[in-house]
């Protein structure tokens, strides 16, 4: 029997590269959609997290959230209603990113 086990550096990698995937958020506020790029992105743990500020203006509700690749295809979202005044929001992103390895239905590495 041949065994092997994925190396830490390989999902390293491939978080690395799914964090260059998005590339903004489309930020639902009072019924109206607002575009905010991504101001930081952090790797680590097994993360990874994409930060969007928003202005203080618009105020309204925040209803919607999707993160969005260079073509505007969702990647993530979330609905739900955050009240927001006249201040800035800081909003994340953040999900896991896990590389496995399975033999009939078995998890063997990862």
């Amino acid at each position: 029997m041949f065994e092997f086990k994925i190396e830490e550096y390989w999902v390293e990698e491939i978080r690395r590269l799914a964090a260059t995937i998005a590339k903004k958020a489309i930020i639902t506020i009072a019924g109206q959609e607002y575009e905010y790029p991504i101001t930081k992105t952090v790797i680590r743990d097994g993360f990874l997290k994409h930060y969007i500020e928003i202005e203080d203006e618009p105020v309204g509700d925040i209803e919607k959230a999707v993160l969005v690749n260079e073509n505007n295809v969702p990647l993530a979202s979330g609905t739900g209603l955050i009240e927001k005044g006249d201040e800035g929001w800081q909003f994340a992103f953040k999900a896991f990113v896990l590389l496995q390895e399975e033999r009939e239905g078995e998890v063997i590495a990862g």
